[in-house]
Formats: structure tokens, C-alpha cells, sequence
């Protein structure tokens, strides 16, 4: 005010002066703030070289620290408080000459402009007061300010919010109106459009406390923890599926649930977040306590042919250590994997402390084994009662079974010594299977020779299936044998068509009539050094390795593939794979046997027979391998394979969910060089950050400890991150913009005093997670109309001073969601499995390593219309109605969508199935709800979707739009069905046609608004 009074007066003197003659004065700089105008400035000029991270700084000088910057070099100081002339800063930021200038011109900095260069000389001039980065000190709490318009306020946050709009000159924008707002909250805290019940009942409470009570109502609401939930799914990476190019299935909807149920229930910020990264450790941890962890294994899993274990277990640490860095810290932790951050004060070495804490858990980088439901170790089984008392039954079963196989072991036992004397010389007979039909894939011929054996020819597509059909009456079926035949006329005279007679089997599959063989092993004599036999019979996780004879392709050879039982003969259909592109087999033929022994014998069990003297192991050796083979062992063992596999079948449908898990001991942790897994330099322990508070004396170096001190109140980070980040579900932009960068290169916040006003109120109200949601939308700032003039558009264009409402586009789920609740087909039940919505058909086929096979099978009836959150999500190939709208892959933590705006949004809208399907079932609600007319009908749809009633001049042209489509469908009666035939929900067949169809387009246009897809 004293400022001011000072122009003021200026402005009467200048008044006064003769025309020509100015007084001689000089101004007083407005105060410059170190935090807000200087730090980032060097941050994003200086700090590359002259910062935190010592293995690139050069010349030895540091700016991102007051000892640094104003110590004395030589005959140079760089900042000299009080004198820019004698600081050499200013000499190289604004040179004479411009070989001095810095940044240099050959890096990849931008010169400072005027205004920063005058920013600078400024804060020298008044003295150079330095200031710790303003999130890494404990959050100050402000009396909120006087308010010159008290009318207005209606919380401590409006009184914040309006001192910044007086120091700019600006005023609030007037209250919404109700309905509206009554819209834009309800969608913000359920995900959801009010209904028309609802509507009408709040509009119609005269009472003060009106909007007050709607709040509470959807706070109550179990819709609310769904729409919360969405945005923590993004922080978490959930998915359905561990990600890379298999990205198989797993299962981790049992931590979603737990979510969106902790949300309901209004679990404290502090305890959501203590079970999340430690809820395995606390005593006594119950099963929910240990679901919460799960939050930890949600990141991607590498579990492909090849990878290797030590890389993805680096991998999924440090994306561990990422993500607990931006969700809890916003900070951006993991740019100090490879060396010290080059602009926050983190080392590598902290990295790696960090790191630490997540490295002690019983698992395999490339994810070992997978329990039946897709889920890798350390993993819970949740309750199901019936599903468990089944599988005891059947664990009885299985127990008499082996008694009874205990038993004919024991009676076949004294056959042992008589089987010995011929089992070197043992020959099985083999029956070789004669085909009725031979095709194959890619225009290849396959021709039957008189041995019975099969020659390829043609020509050599880069994969090709051979199929051949045969029969055989034998009983007691123990093997099939394929033989790979030199030839003649193949190259080199070997048994493949490849180069030097190369040729590779990737499958062998039996059929026997319609019903499919299962295969239990497979042996060969001879095989090169890079088969894989078993993929032959399991090619489900790579389709193009299997068999090769390389370097002996012109000698015969041969493989033994035995089923999981015996079989009686019967018309087998044989599919040989030739996926290795250039070496698919060229002759061969197919045997079957019920010999006892078909297989050749093992070199181990051969060697025993040989032996002149045996250990007890020899013979224990011996003594399986024989009592493994004679037909009534092998029908006994049948039995107890079949009642295993029972058993599985009933514990895979136990849903499981993976969690975090101490393992007894303690892994050992290094600091990666250049953060390359097979690097290791020095060892470290657990810690955090230097410039952080300290972890309690004498506190375990574990989850639990980290988890507790980041809740706290003296952490400076924790409570302002989660604040900024709820502000920015309902602004659009979070007090600090960069949501995910609290750091030196983040933005500082628009309002520092309100951010941290509110990071205090979230701690001492015991982070009451549900009143801080209300605490914001209650406020007059939250409530105020988003439409703005031309002038604040043009001084406040992204709304950083909150002159007005906000208005933002609707989420990709809140825009599904909506139109399924207009259309009356949102399924409205929690939990459980995801659900696989409407999306283009092939799209998973066609982005799948597996081709030719059907990946995506689409739910049924109401499984289809469920709320977005449930929806399965595919890492590699996201839900497209939802990624087209912005939604993240989930591959990696967001906290902050990005939001587009394309043609493409459009056509979904008008396009898509689900939204036609949708747009169809909102017009039989027209139709047989909206009233009489086609004008009440429009205009009760158009309430319906925007909350507002519509303009006389906005049903005239929906109108008129119907009336065209309408005589469009009377004339073009199969346009109409087809356009009707979209989706599955059941279709009202005693409703008119052609009128339906044109009320579903006029739907559509309605769904397509921008009035129905912003919040505003």
C-alpha cells in the first residue's frame, strides 16, 4: 500500500514538470524472492554443470548452494550480495563479449533473457539473501489472511485465494449456478453425472446448508471410493497384466478393492500409506494390512524366455524406488539411479539407500514361477471357504489314490532284477502311423513315401503348419515317435529344408478324434545346443524354438513324445510347427507304441546297468526308473495325476494377490555403476535422503520405519504432495503445477501460504482424508462460475489465480461412465474380477507375439456396462475407448494426465459401439420417458446429459437433425437395423424402427457435446 501511495504521488509530480524535464528518481525493485524467481533460474541454466552432481561439474563450482556460490574463487567471486558489478555471474550471464556468455552457446541451455538477467541483478542488488528450496522445509501454517470481501469467504481457503486476486487486481467470479454445480461436484466425487431425482431435489432445497448436504450425500456415497480410486491406479501402475511383449495375466484386483474399500471407509492418509509400503510389518498384520502391500508389486514383471533375473530385478527396483519417490515425495528420485541428480540435492548413493528398503522380498527379477491365477511369489490366497473345503475332499481322495499306487509299486518291486537282464538291449516296436490325410499351411506339399514317412516340398513360407491325419487300432498307447529322415533332395542330403539340411520342429500337437492330447515329456537322441525340446510340447511362451539335429542333419534321428496317460487307438490328427523361419523339416515320419519302455534309455540309468558296483543311491535310481514304466504303475499313477489336477483346478479359482514380504535374510544392496544391474560398486544400507529428516534413532532400517517417517509431520514433502495432488483433481492443476516434481526444476506453487495452510490442516485434522475433499469443495473458490472474459482468459489463460470456476475436460472414465448411466445400463456392483469391455476386434491378435490365436474374449450382458475402474487393463494394449481419451498406459506411476483434444475423441463418441449401443438405449429412455412430443423428448434427454435445461433454439436444431434422420431411416429400413444392431443390451422390438434410429443419432450428438464431456 505504501508502494503505491509512492507511484501515486510520482504520477501528480510528473504533472507538474515542464514538458522535457524528469525528475530524477529512482524506483525501488519489487522484493525478489530467492525460492520463486532465482532458484529456478539457475535450476534450469546452471545447475547441468554447476550442480548437485559431482561427476559433471565443471571447474569445480557449485550454484545450487550458498557456500558455493558466493565463495571466493581466485580473483572471481560468483555472487558478490549487494554488488552486482563485482559478480561473476552477471559478467557471464550478460557478457560484453559473447564468447563469455553462460550458458555457453554449444550447450543445450537457452541464453537468459532480459527479464531473468534483470531478475538476477535484482536479487544481488538487494543483497542476495539465499533460501532453502521451498518443499524441502517443514510446511510454515499462516493465519489465513483478512478478507477485504467477507461475504465471499466461506472457508480459510477462500480468504488465501482472494488476497493473491487483490494483490492482481482481480475479483472472483460469481457463484455457479446450481445446477451446474451441483454437476461439476457430483462428477468430482463419484465420477458420475447426478441424476434427475437428484437434480430436481436439490434445486428444489431452499435450505442454506443445501449444497452442504449434497456433498456430505456423495461422500457417503460407495461411488465415491471408485472415483478416488482411479487416480490412485494410475500413482500404482495397476494392471491386469505384468507388462513386456507376452504381458501375461495376473491377478491383483483384490488391491484395487481394498483401495477403493479404504477410500470408502475414510482410512487416515497416514495409515493408507504406512500399509501400503509396509503393512506386512506391522504386528499382528492382518490379511487387508497385508493386501495393502500390494501397492508394491504392481509394477511390471519381465517373465520372457531370455531375460535374465539380476537385469529385471535392478529393473523393478528402482521402478519400486520411482514410484515411492513421486507418489509420497514428489520428487523425481529415480534421474539419481545412474549418477547424483543433476538438480536436487540426491545422490546416487541415497538412491540406492532407497533403493534398499525394497530389496528384501523373496523374488525372482524375471518373476519365477506363476501360481494359477498369473501371480508370482511372495503371493497371498484369500478366503473362500466352499472352494477350500472342496479342495480338502479332494486332498482325501488324492491320499487313497497314492495308497493304492504305494501298493502296486510294491507288488511290481520283485520284477526289478528280471527287467534288469534285458534293459540294455530293450527294443520297443514301433507301429508307424500311416496317413488318410496330409495338408500344409503356405502352399507347401507333403507327399506320403513307401516307408510311410512324409517329404516336404515347394515352396518355404517363414512359417507353415503341417497337418497329417492317421489311424491305428493299437491299445495301450505309451509314446509316439517322430523320426527326422535324411533325403537325397534335400540340401546337404539332410532331414530339413533349410540351409545345410536345417530343420527345426517348434510343436508337435496330437488330436485324438476332437478332443486334444496332453503331453507330458518329450526325449530325443540327439538334439543341437540351442533346442529347446521342451517348447515343442509347450509352445505356448515362445512359438519359433524347438528341435534341430544340426550338425548331424544327414544322419536319422529321432524324438519320443509321451502322453500324460495311455490311449487306445483311435484317428489322431498330428500338427508339426515349422515356425523357425528358413529351417522347416523336410522329411520325417510318425510312430506310435505300447511298449512299457519307449523311450531310449537314459545314459544316467544305462550307466548304472553297466556298473560292476552300485551305491544306494544307484539303486534308488534304478528302482524308480523301472517301477515309473509297467502298465499297471502307469494306470494307478493316472489316477493320482488326474485327482492332482482336480485339485488345481479348484485352488486356481482361489483368487490370490501378490504382496511384499520380508525374507528372513537380509539381501545385500549395491550401488550400481551408471546404474547397469551387472555393475555392482560400493554396498549400502538402507537410508534416506541427507537433505530430508533423519530416520528416528536407534528405528530397523525396514519398510515399516520408511513408511513412518514419511507420515511424520515433520517431513516437509508428504502432507503438501498428497494436498496438491486432491487440488488437482478438481482445479485441473495443482497449486504446484508439476504435480510429479516438487524439486528445482518443478514449478513453484501459485499459492505457497494456501498449499501449505492446507498440508498443516490435513495433518492436524489426523489426515482425515474425506475432509479435506469436503474442505475444498465446499469453499467459495471451488464454487464460483467457470465461465471468464476475454481479459482474464488472456492474463490467466490455465486459471493459476482461481478467478474463476474450473473447467476441464471429463476423465476417460467419467465419460464411459456417463454415457452408461444416461443410456440406463450402468452395472452398478463393486468389486472382483476385471471385465473386458467393447474394444475392436483382433486389436490384442494383432499386437501379440502369439499370432493366429483368440486373446480377447469379450464379457457378457452386464459384465459389460460395469464402471470403468473395473475394466480389465492390458499394458501393451490398453482399453482404446479410454487410453483415446488420455487415459496412461500404466506401465510406469502417473500422477498427472496429460489431456489432448482430437478429431479423433469425436469419432469415438459418434462411432464406437459401446457409445452407439449406449446412444441407443438413451433413446428408447426418450422414447418411453422423455414425454409425447419429439421436443419434450429431446429436451428431457438433453437435461438428462447436461444437467441443464435446454435453450429453445438448441431443441430447434436437435429437431430438426431428427426429423432429417428420420426420413433418412423410413426410406433405408436396413440402415436403420444395422445401426440398431450395435452392441449386445437387448433392443425394445416393439418401438419403432426407423424412429429409434433416428432418436439413437440424435443421442449420439447429445453424448458428443462439449457441454456433456466438461466439468464445468
Amino acid at each position: 500500500m505504501v508502494f503505491s501511495a509512492v507511484r501515486s504521488s510520482l504520477r501528480a509530480l510528473l504533472c507538474l514538470l515542464p514538458i522535457g524535464v524528469l525528475p530524477i528518481v529512482s524506483l525501488p525493485a519489487a522484493p525478489v524472492d530467492f525460492s520463486r524467481d532465482v532458484r529456478p533460474i539457475l535450476s534450469d541454466r546452471c545447475f547441468t554443470c554447476h550442480g548437485p552432481d559431482e561427476g559433471t561439474r565443471k571447474v569445480g563450482l557449485r550454484l545450487d548452494t550458498e557456500e558455493g556460490a558466493k565463495k571466493v574463487r581466485g580473483a572471481h567471486i560468483p555472487v558478490v550480495p549487494g554488488n552486482p558489478a563485482a559478480s561473476e555471474i552477471m559478467k557471464r550471464v550478460a557478457p560484453d563479449r559473447p564468447a563469455m556468455r553462460m550458458p555457453p552457446p554449444y550447450s543445450d541451455r537457452k541464453p537468459l533473457t532480459e527479464k531473468e538477467v534483470a531478475t538476477l541483478r535484482a536479487w544481488i542488488e538487494q543483497g542476495a539473501k539465499w533460501q532453502s528450496h521451498w518443499s524441502f522445509t517443514a510446511p510454515v501454517r499462516s493465519d489465513p489472511p483478512p478478507a477485504g470481501n467477507s461475504g465471499w469467504v466461506r472457508n480459510p481457503i477462500d480468504r488465501f485465494v482472494l488476497a493473491r486476486l487483490d494483490r492482481e487486481g482481480l475479483a472472483p467470479s460469481p457463484a455457479a449456478d446450481r445446477a451446474r454445480l451441483l454437476r461439476r461436484v457430483t462428477f468430482d466425487l463419484t465420477g458420475l453425472p447426478p441424476t434427475l431425482a437428484e437434480l430436481d431435489a436439490f434445486l428444489a432445497d431452499p435450505a442454506p446448508e443445501a449444497y452442504e448436504k449434497a456433498v456430505d450425500r456423495l461422500l457417503a456415497s460407495p461411488r465415491y471410493g471408485e472415483r478416488m480410486a482411479v487416480d490412485w491406479l494410475d500413482a500404482a501402475r495397476y494392471a491386469d497384466t505384468h507388462g513386456y511383449q507376452v504381458d501375461p495375466e495376473k491377478e491383483m484386483w483384490p488391491w484395487r478393492d481394498w483401495v477403493i474399500a479404504a477410500f470408502n471407509r475414510n482410512v487416515p492418509y497416514d495409515r493408507f500409506t504406512v500399509e501400503q509400503i509396509a503393512g506386512d510389518l506391522l504386528p499382528d498384520a492382518t490379511l487387508d494390512q497385508k493386501i495393502a502391500t500390494g501397492f508394491q508389486r504392481n509394477h511390471r514383471i519381465n517373465s520372457e524366455t531370455g531375460s535374465i533375473a539380476e537385469e529385471f530385478q535392478a529393473e523393478n527396483l528402482v521402478d519400486r524406488a520411482s514410484t515411492f519417490g513421486a507418489v509420497w515425495l514428489g520428487l523425481t528420485v529415480g534421474c539419481a539411479r545412474c549418477h547424483d541428480h543433476k538438480y536436487d540435492p540426491l545422490t546416487q548413493r541415497e538412491f540406492y539407500s532407497l533403493y534398499a528398503f525394497f530389496n528384501n522380498v523373496d523374488e525372482a527379477g524375471n518373476g519365477g514361477p506363476r501360481d494359477g491365477r498369473g501371480n508370482h511369489k511372495p503371493y497371498l490366497r484369500l478366503p473362500a471357504p466352499e472352494l477350500e473345503a472342496e479342495s480338502a475332499g479332494k486332498q482325501k481322495e488324492i491320499a487313497a489314490a497314492r495308497a493304492t499306487l504305494a501298493e502296486v509299486e510294491k507288488r511290481l518291486a520283485p520284477g526289478l532284477a528280471e527287467w534288469e537282464r534285458g534293459a540294455l538291449t530293450h527294443q520297443p516296436q514301433w507301429e508307424v502311423l500311416r496317413p488318410t490325410r496330409l495338408s500344409a499351411e503356405g502352399g507347401v506339399t507333403l507327399a506320403q513315401q513307401p516307408d510311410g514317412s512324409i517329404l516336404a516340398s515347394g515352396p518355404m513360407p517363414a512359417s507353415s503348419i503341417y497337418e497329417i491325419t492317421a489311424s491305428t487300432k493299437l491299445a495301450n498307447i505309451t509314446a509316439f515317435r517322430l523320426e527326422l529322415i535324411p533325403d537325397s533332395s534335400l540340401p546337404g542330403g539332410g532331414s530339413g529344408r533349410g540351409a545345410e539340411g536345417k530343420g527345426v520342429v517348434t510343436l508337435f500337437e496330437v488330436k485324438a478324434g476332437a478332443r486334444k492330447v496332453d503331453l507330458a515329456r518329450i526325449t530325443a537322441d540327439f538334439k543341437s545346443e540351442e533346442s529347446e525340446l521342451d517348447l515343442v510340447i509347450r509352445p505356448s511362451d515362445q512359438l519359433k524354438r524347438g528341435w534341430a539335429v544340426n550338425p548331424e542333419t544327414n544322419k536319422p534321428h529321432y524324438a519320443v513324445i509321451e502322453p500324460t496317460r495311455m490311449m487306445e487307438g483311435a484317428e489322431f490328427t498330428i500338427r508339426i510347427g515349422n515356425e523357425y523361419e528358413g529351417a522347416p523339416v523336410g522329411r520325417f515320419r510318425i510312430s506310435v507304441t505300447r511298449d512299457e519302455f519307449p523311450e531310449g534309455m537314459p545314459e544316467a540309468i544305462a550307466k548304472i546297468l553297466r556298473a560292476t558296483e552300485r551305491t544306494d543311491k544307484d539303486r534308488s535310481d534304478l528302482r524308480r526308473y523301472f517301477l515309473t514304466h509297467p502298465y499297471d504303475r502307469r494306470h494307478a499313477n493316472e489316477l493320482v495325476v488326474k485327482l492332482e489336477g482336480e485339485k488345481r483346478a479348484i485352488e486356481n479359482k482361489i483368487p490370490t494377490t501378490m504382496v511384499m514380504q520380508e525374507m528372513a535374510r537380509p539381501r545385500d544392496t549395491f550401488l550400481l555403476q551408471r546404474g547397469q544391474y551387472d555393475k555392482p560398486g560400493d554396498q549400502v544400507t538402507p537410508g534416506v535422503p541427507a537433505f530430508l529428516p533423519a530416520l528416528p534413532a536407534g528405528a530397523p532400517a525396514n519398510r515399516l520405519t520408511l513408511a513412518r517417517w514419511l507420515v511424520d509431520p515433520g517431513n516437509p514433502l508428504t502432507a503438501r504432495v498428497a494436498v496438491n495432488r486432491y487440488w488437482q483433481s478438481y482445479f485441473g492443476t495443482g497449486l504446484v503445477k508439476t504435480t510429479e516434481d516438487f524439486g528445482s526444476q518443478g514449478e513453484a506453487p501459485s499459492h505457497p501460504e494456501l498449499l501449505d495452510w492446507l498440508a498443516t490442516e490435513f495433518i492436524r485434522t489426523g489426515w482425515d482424508v474425506k475432509a479435506m475433499q469436503r474442505l475444498i469443495v465446499t469453499s467459495a473458490t471451488y464454487r464460483q462460475a467457470s465461465p471468464a472474459s476475454a481479459a482474464l482468459r488472456e492474463r490467466d489463460p490455465e486459471n493459476r489465480l482461481l478467478a474463476r470456476g474450473p473447467r476441464t475436460r471429463l476423465s476417460a472414465e467419467m465419460i464411459r461412465d456417463q454415457a452408461l448411466a444416461a443410456a440406463g445400463l450402468l452395472n452398478e456392483k463393486m468389486g472382483g474380477a476385471a471385465v473386458k469391455i467393447y474394444q475392436p476386434d483382433g486389436l490384442w491378435e494383432q499386437l501379440s507375439a502369439f499370432q493366429g490365436k483368440k486373446l480377447y474374449d469379450r464379457a457378457k450382458g452386464a459384465d459389460l456396462w460395469r464402471r470403468s475402474v473395473y475394466t480389465y487393463w492390458k499394458r501393451t494394449v490398453p482399453p482404446p475407448s479410454l487410453t483415446i481419451f488420455d487415459a496412461p498406459t500404466r506401465e510406469f506411476c502417473v500422477v498427472r494426465r496429460q489431456a489432448s483434444s482430437t478429431p479423433l475423441q469425436a469419432l469415438a463418441l459418434l462411432n464406437d459401439e459401446m457409445y452407439v449401443e449406449a446412444g441407443r438405449k438413451l433413446a428408447e429412455r426418450m422414447m418411453k420417458e422423455g414425454g409425447a412430443t419429439p421436443a419434450d423428448r429431446l429436451a428431457w434427454a438433453f437435461r438428462l446429459v447436461t444437467s441443464r435445461p435446454a435453450a429453445a433454439g438448441e431443441v430447434a436444431i436437435l429437431q430438426r437433425g431428427l426429423t432429417q434422420r428420420l426420413a433418412q431411416y423410413r426410406a433405408d429400413r436396413p440402415a436403420a437395423e444395422k445401426l440398431l444392431a450395435a452392441g449386445e443390451a437387448p433392443r425394445d422390438s416393439q418401438l419403432d424402427v426407423a424412429e429409434l434410429a433416428a432418436y439413437t443419432t440424435a443421442a449420439t450428438v447429445m453424448l458428443n457435446l462439449d457441454e456433456a464431456i466438461t466439468r464445468q
